[in-house]
């Protein structure tokens, strides 16, 4: 949805340009980079997890201060989306995270699981931490230089990408509702008002109730049956 909605808003830009004002702090929030807070333990590979993402253009990957370190507070979960990362089966600390995070746009990526006694059991560690949180939950070898496949990678950044389209569907909704409040009342109201009339903010309001509401919850739906159904088969 990224792509589409940078590309998909010529008369907003448009609007924009002739008015600044409403139309330019939604654009501004439509066509910002989705920021991809990394977070976890010391030790897990929040730092290979990070370049994995960063490498795969999700978004603007940033690396937050490890979790439950002495003398330290936890860092606080302010991006648009969240990937915590463990590095085996879900400790206190990262229990009391993942139960903090916004669901629908937290990922957390059991990392390093070549290190587990086999495919299996690292399927189990994740669907055991996804069973305590209700946060979408994924085995993952991060490192390059480790054995051959399952690597779990292309689920992962799957289930990245699609809490990414959940963060910019609240973005979409939110500008939408901004030029709706700014049409109700200012100097830009006439304008504003033709705009929400327009095929362009149909489309927009479209793609983003679809990735936030029954779309993504489908797609998640279908994903947790098939990781469930692969870790039976294992």
């Amino acid at each position: 949805m990224g792509n589409a909605v940078v590309s998909g808003c010529e008369l907003l830009r448009s609007i924009a340009a002739d008015t600044g004002g409403t139309a330019a702090r939604a654009l501004g929030a439509l066509t910002a980079p989705i920021r991809i807070q990394i977070v976890g333990r010391a030790g897990v590979g929040r730092t290979t997890v990070a370049r994995l993402l960063a490498a795969a253009g999700l978004g603007d990957v940033t690396e937050s201060g490890a979790v439950d370190a002495p003398g330290s507070a936890d860092p606080e979960l302010d991006g648009d989306v969240v990937v915590h990362v463990l590095s085996g089966p879900a400790r206190t600390p990262d229990l009391e995270t993942l139960r903090r995070a916004p669901r629908e746009v937290t990922v957390a990526l059991v990392n390093k699981a070549d290190l587990q006694p086999s495919w299996a059991t690292a399927l189990v560690v994740a669907a055991e931490c996804e069973a305590e949180t209700d946060v979408v939950t994924l085995p993952i070898v991060g490192a390059d230089d480790v054995g051959p496949e399952p690597d779990g990678r292309a689920d992962a950044l799957a289930a990245v990408a699609a809490a990414v389209e959940v963060a910019r569907a609240r973005r979409s909704c939110a500008a939408l509702a901004a030029i709706a409040q700014g049409a109700a009342r200012g100097p830009e109201r006439e304008v504003l008002e033709q705009y929400l009339r327009s095929d362009e903010a149909v489309r927009l309001a479209v793609r983003a109730a679809d990735a936030a509401g029954t779309g993504a919850g489908g797609r998640r739906r279908r994903t947790l049956a098939a990781r469930r159904a692969q870790v039976r088969a294992w």
